[in-house]
């Protein structure tokens, strides 16, 4: 009965398994070949079977390639012409063929069968550049047949605009011609490919062709302007230039029309020569300062606003100012404005200039509005003497108006000025060197008297509230500035430097007239004044004394000149008084200085020892006419000179015995080794005169 059983369980289950094995082959292949093309398909003729996408596109490339590269005849009107299938624009549609390949045989077991026994070709799809079929079809009418129907034609020859009215005659067949040529390159055979030739009347008309020159002079003689209004540039294409990009040309085809164009290479010189002009940099935010007029009529000898309400009677308003935007830097993209060019050119002349505008500036419009508004913090005005010291003062306000300084830096006259030198325009003027002034034309007295402007800066820093850094007064006081509140300058020292300690930036103006120079600051310290209180001299000492040796021979030994009676020094102290918005007190501070005074100069002749002389000095030979001889050699001979002498006669009996004059003279300095001294002596005659 075992035996019995596992005969039936094998008859049944080898039926079973032969049935099994094609559905079990499928499942393997098909998951095998799930991203390759399944068998028996081809693309074109070309054998993909089994391929994976990447190989399917690579094989069928290659055909196309192939045929691509492949030359081609036609026949016009008799007429062989070679024809190039990459000329006229012969692509394929490579990657849709073979993703329709890759679909197919896939939908289940029953289409997967059918394989095995029917194959697929997909055809791949191809296509030709239209524009580029109609110029040729144009090229060929012209050389194969004698009498082309033509759609006219208007052009510009050396600026100048010409011109042909349309024709009827003979034309390839612009039906039939492109699907032929199509067919043509495709196919392997080789074949000549023969062009149908059809009766052509043109569509467009004479008139066509007429208004189309009109409207080519009308552009051409109108030019082109483009504006950009932001910036204020204009860029004008006149009538000879564009007459040089200015194309037209017949379009063929099923509605021929005149096309107009320029030569954008033409346009592009233009704006590459011209490029500069529009490409600026960006623009920062900046304040404009309107001035009152100058103080040529006030006869004050200092502008100070000094007080909290900062007003002189008599005196013009306070000076204004206004925030100037800033503006984004520009670009020329010379393709989108020779765009530009050709709508202007083909529309009405007119357009906007395009400029790129994202270049922006380091300091904003919005950045400078985020400091409040600003206003005039302190001004002060001194009056300026003459000579070479007022091109030198005024040099130096040009050199510093309108440096700005920011909220947190300091601001150095001596870093934004620099070495004065005769290259920069510097002259040479009175200095202080040394506790006396100079006036020579010595290198170190270039650019002397600037300790005006140094003043001058110095005030309206002290009237504006703001942190003084450094500053020097002079060693010698002069009256014509504020006692204790001046200063001085040198360089590298000494200088005036400030800090800004507000919140807003702080603009230096300078302005000056032949007879004043003023500074004058802006910006916005919350309201805060300042007002001045100046103390009372103490610890004052006399002018301290110089000998100097007497270089010119006009001091005698044991004498002396006075050169310079000098001044006398003192120290003197200066308060600063700070107020409020509404004018409170609400801070002192405190200034000291030392005046040394000028020194006294006092001349002496070179032998004297105060003076670095050995003290031996040569003598001075003493005046003795109208002495006695006997006297005058006894004074001379006292002094160790040898004297000698000389009658003269003289009918004066008064005189008889007198010297009259002595060779050397009195006044002479005289070493009495090397010089012997005569005296000349009156001699009566004897005679008396005549009553």
């Amino acid at each position: 009965m075992a035996t019995s059983k596992s005969r039936i369980l094998l008859f049944v289950a080898i039926p079973a398994l032969i049935l099994m094995l094609p559905l079990s082959i499928y499942l393997l292949d098909s998951v095998g070949a799930s991203d390759r093309v399944a068998r028996n398909i081809t693309v074109s003729g070309v054998d993909v079977a089994r391929q994976t996408e990447e190989e399917a596109v690579a094989s069928v490339e290659a055909y196309a390639a192939a045929l691509t590269a492949r030359i081609t005849q036609v026949e016009v009107n008799g007429q062989l012409f070679d024809v190039d299938p990459s000329a006229l624009g012969l692509t394929f549609d490579v990657s849709s063929a073979v993703a329709e390949a890759l679909t197919l045989h896939k939908d289940g077991a029953a289409d997967w069968l059918k394989a095995f026994r029917n194959g697929i070709d997909v055809p791949l799809a191809a296509s030709l550049d239209a524009d580029v079929v109609r110029s040729h079809l144009v090229l060929w009418e012209r050389e194969a047949i004698p009498n082309p129907a033509f759609e006219g034609s208007v052009s510009i020859v050396n600026r100048n605009v010409e011109f042909e009215y349309p024709r009827s005659g003979r034309a390839i067949d612009r039906d039939a011609a492109p699907a032929l040529l199509l067919a043509a390159l495709q196919a392997e055979s080789g074949a000549v490919v023969p062009l149908p030739i059809v009766q052509s009347d043109p569509k467009l008309t004479e008139s066509e062709i007429s208004a189309a020159v009109q409207r080519a002079n009308r552009i051409i003689d109108r030019g082109v302007v483009l504006r950009n209004d932001e910036y204020e540039f204009e860029l004008r294409v006149d009538p000879f230039d564009l007459a040089g990009a200015l194309q037209a040309e017949v379009v063929n085809g099923d509605d021929p029309t005149i096309r107009f164009s320029l030569d954008h290479s033409v346009i592009t010189r233009i704006i590459e020569s011209v490029r500069e002009s529009f490409e600026v940099p960006p623009v920062d935010a900046a304040w404009k300062i309107v001035l009152v007029d100058d103080f040529e009529d006030y006869p004050d000898q200092f502008r100070i606003k000094d007080s909290p309400q900062k007003d002189v009677e008599g005196l013009p308003e306070n000076d204004t100012i206004e925030l100037i935007p800033s503006r984004n830097g520009t670009t020329v993209d010379a393709a989108e404005v020779a765009a530009a060019v050709e709508a202007a050119a083909l529309g009405d002349g007119e357009g906007t200039l395009p400029l790129g505008s994202d270049a922006l500036p380091a300091f904003t419009t919005e950045m400078a509005e985020a400091f409040g508004d600003l206003y005039e913090l302190a001004e002060f005005t001194t009056w300026t003497p003459g000579r070479n010291r007022v091109h030198n003062i005024q040099l130096m306000a040009d050199l510093v108006d309108d440096s700005i300084v920011m909220p947190g830096e300091t601001f150095s006259v001596n870093e934004v000025v620099g070495r004065r030198t005769p290259q920069k325009g510097f002259k040479s003027d009175c200095i202080i060197a040394n506790g006396e002034l100079s006036c020579t034309e010595d290198p170190i007295n270039i650019g002397g008297g600037v300790s005006q402007f140094a003043t001058t800066i110095f005030n309206t820093i002290f009237f504006s509230c703001l942190e003084v850094v450094t500053h020097t007064p002079h060693s010698i006081y002069y009256s014509r500035y504020p006692e204790g509140r001046e200063a001085t300058l040198g360089f590298p020292h000494p200088d005036i430097v400030f800090k800004n300690d507000t919140e807003a930036p702080v603009i230096v103006r300078t302005s000056y007239t032949p007879r004043t120079i003023t500074v004058t600051f802006f910006g916005n310290n919350g309201g805060t004044t300042c007002g001045a209180e100046r103390g009372y001299r103490t610890r004052s000492t006399d002018a301290a004394v110089t000998y100097r040796a007497d270089e010119e021979g006009v001091v005698l030994p044991g004498e002396e000149f006075i050169a310079s009676e000098g001044s006398g020094g003192w120290t003197i102290g200066t308060t600063r008084i700070f107020y409020d918005i509404a004018g409170v007190e609400f801070d002192r501070e405190s200034f000291s200085w030392r005046y040394r005074g000028e020194r006294q100069i006092i001349l002496m002749h070179p032998c004297e020892e105060k003076v670095g002389g050995d003290g031996v000095c040569p003598l001075v030979l003493p005046s003795v006419a109208g002495l006695p001889a006997i006297d005058a050699r006894a004074a001379l001979e006292s002094l160790g000179f040898i004297v000698t002498e000389a009658p003269k006669e003289t009918s004066i009996e008064a005189d008889n015995g007198l010297v009259e004059s002595s060779s050397p003279g009195p006044g002479i300095l005289a070493d009495p080794d090397d010089v012997n001294v005569t005296i000349f002596v009156w001699d009566w005659d004897g005679t008396t005169p005549d009553e």
